[in-house]
Order: structure tokens, then C-alpha cells, then sequence
């Protein structure tokens, strides 16, 4: 029996197939996936991954497929398009933070803190029953991700400019990333494209702070404090202290600095995730 393992999230998607002995038969990248198939965009970058992925199996399918999957919203619809592409095989669909946990932990070990594009902290408990906290989306929370930081970056640059204040290090990189000079280029970036847009000037509120923007520096150290709440808040909601704690996602790199400043606060080393999501996936798949 083949195990297809899928990790979507929405920076990008990735599978891999595994044989019974759970050797990798093939893997590959695929644009983003997510749950939210209430949107017809959602809708098509399903289609879209499904097709894809059925061209890049070729000959070889999957006996059982495990998907962790971003913003789980529609389960019976994504059950729906996955058992039409793949009518023979078993199907378990979840979080993909929820895989990201099973990557790093057993059930009942720890806190899997994810901060990419937004914010989340998860636990799964000896039962398997998944508690999350945060994850409410870029419009009701996601503080200390990167679409925070690039908010409040693009935030502090607007104000300068209203203000006529002379721009800081971290505005004029701003400006100079993003290729605009005013408020009506600002605007069209803004309102032009998808939130990942934002959350990508991450990396340049960290090369300011590197290059001493004291207005970076605190904008990294609010992210740290909204991060480092959210473990918190699940360390009172399980009445466990102290508990280990992966962080895993974009603002996660160790360019940005922002896992040494979560461990500093919380006054214990945490690890890094470097894990392969969808090979647990994979892998789990050969455990039904």
C-alpha cells in the first residue's frame, strides 16, 4: 500500500508518497491550498493542486491519504474533490498545525507554536483531541505574525509620511522594497495583492533592526511579546507549565531573531521545527 501525505498551508503546499516499509516513493511543491472553500478562489487552488498532483503521481496511487490542511472550514467539501480524484483511497483530513505537532511531538507532550503568515499555538492531548489557541485570521488577530509586522511597519511609514516627519531606516527600506514613494503607491501594494504581500516585508523590519531602526527593533520585540502570550495563554489553559514548546513557520527562521527573543522571555530553550510535515503525514497514514 502507497501512503500520500499532504502539508497545505498558505505559503505553499507540499506531498510525499511513501511505500509500506515507509520509504519516500515521490514528493513534490505545489502552489498554496487552504480550508476556506466558502471562496471560490479557495475553490480553484484546489482544483488546481488536484490536477497537478494527479499528473505528478502518474501511474502511482495513493491506498490512504493523510492531508493537514490551513484554515479548516469545509471538511465535507474537500472530502467531496479528494474522493472524486481518488475514489479508492482512504482519506483523514486535519489541521495542518495539527501535523505540525505530530511532527515534533507524541499526543500530550508539549506546544507547537506556529507564526507564518499568522499565529497559532496547538496541543494535542493523550486522547488526540487538538486545542488550539489564536489562528483567527489576519482580521481578527495573527499579532506577532508576519502579517502583523509588515502591518505595523507599513503602519509607522504612513504616519511619517502624514506627519511630514523625515522617514526612518525602516520606512525608506520600505519604500525602496516595495518600489513606491507616497501614499497612492502604498495603496495600490496594499490593496493590490494578497496578505502574503505584506507578510513578506517581515525580512525587512528584521535588516532594519540589524541596521539599529530602533522602530524595527521594537516592532520585533511586540511580535515576541504577542508570541510568547499566546504560549502562555495555552500553558493556563492546560494548567501545565513549562511544558516543551516547537516553533515552527516563516517568522520561525533564525535570520529574524525572533525565537531567540521567545526564549529569552520565556526563560527556556525552545526547538526550532525543521521537520517535513508531509512525510508525517505520510507516515501516520501507515498507522490506519
Amino acid at each position: 500500500m502507497l501512503s500520500l501525505g499532504i502539508d497545505g498551508g498558505s505559503s505553499s503546499a507540499k506531498w510525499s508518497l511513501v511505500d509500506e516499509s515507509g520509504a519516500i516513493k515521490s514528493s513534490g511543491n505545489s502552489t498554496p491550498i487552504d480550508g476556506h472553500l466558502y471562496r471560490v478562489e479557495s475553490q480553484v487552488k484546489l482544483d488546481q493542486f488536484l490536477q497537478k498532483l494527479i499528473s505528478d503521481l502518474g501511474d502511482l496511487r495513493p491506498g490512504v491519504i493523510t492531508l493537514g490542511i490551513t484554515g479548516l472550514g469545509s471538511p465535507d467539501v474537500i472530502r467531496e474533490k479528494f474522493l472524486k480524484t481518488f475514489p479508492h483511497s482512504k482519506l483523514f483530513i486535519g489541521t495542518d498545525v495539527g501535523l505540525a505537532y505530530r511532527s515534533a511531538f507524541e499526543p500530550g507532550e508539549g506546544i507547537y507554536l506556529y507564526a507564518g503568515t499568522g499565529s497559532i499555538t496547538v496541543h494535542i492531548d493523550p486522547k488526540g483531541n487538538e486545542i488550539s489557541l489564536g489562528g483567527w485570521g489576519y482580521l481578527l488577530g495573527d499579532e506577532g505574525a508576519g502579517y502583523w509586522i509588515g502591518q505595523q511597519a507599513l503602519r509607522s511609514l504612513i504616519a511619517q509620511l502624514e506627519d511630514l516627519e523625515s522617514l526612518d531606516l525602516l520606512s525608506k527600506n520600505l519604500l525602496q522594497d516595495i518600489r513606491v514613494r507616497a501614499w497612492p503607491g502604498i495603496r495600490e501594494f496594499v490593496y493590490s495583492n494578497d496578505r502574503s504581500k505584506i507578510a513578506n516585508l517581515a525580512p525587512i523590519v528584521s535588516i532594519s533592526a540589524s541596521q539599529g531602526s530602533e522602530n524595527a527593533k521594537a516592532i520585533l520585540n511586540g511580535a515576541t511579546d504577542c508570541l510568547v502570550e499566546l504560549v502562555r495563554r495555552m500553558e493556563r489553559r492546560l494548567n501545565s507549565k513549562n511544558m516543551p514548546v516547537s516553533f515552527g513557520g516563516g517568522i520561525a527562521q533564525a535570520s529574524l531573531g525572533i525565537g531567540s527573543k521567545i526564549e529569552e522571555n520565556l526563560g527556556r530553550e525552545i526547538t526550532i521545527d525543521s521537520y517535513d510535515h508531509s512525510f508525517t503525514a505520510a507516515k501516520l497514514g501507515l498507522l490506519t
